[in-house]
């Protein structure tokens, strides 16, 4: 069987990307992975825009006060199941 990777997203107010960067994380031919989405303090529409994508792999986490992107990058690696890790921000995306 093929290791689980997470995928840990770091979001703030990242509406305008947030599509394509999830579309990008699903699209890709390796399947065993879970997305960490951690949204740090948006009051913007992501929760929304995420949960438009309804795939059990997406894990959402909320944090109730704005923080620096390595203390929420180590919050969400908290969050993550997987034997590896892999991070992508929220305004940018993967190839297939």
């Amino acid at each position: 069987m093929s290791s689980l990777i997470s995928v840990i997203v770091n979001c703030h107010n990242g509406e305008k990307y947030l599509e394509n960067c999830i579309s990008s994380i699903l699209d890709q031919k390796y399947q065993n992975f879970e997305i960490i989405f951690y949204d740090n303090f948006s009051s913007d529409n992501s929760k929304k825009i995420l949960d438009k994508f309804n795939d059990n792999r997406i894990k959402y986490f909320y944090s109730d006060i704005k923080m620096s992107l390595y203390k929420a990058r180590n919050e969400a690696i908290k969050k993550s199941s997987g034997s590896l890790i892999a991070f992508l921000d929220v305004d940018d995306w993967w190839d297939k």
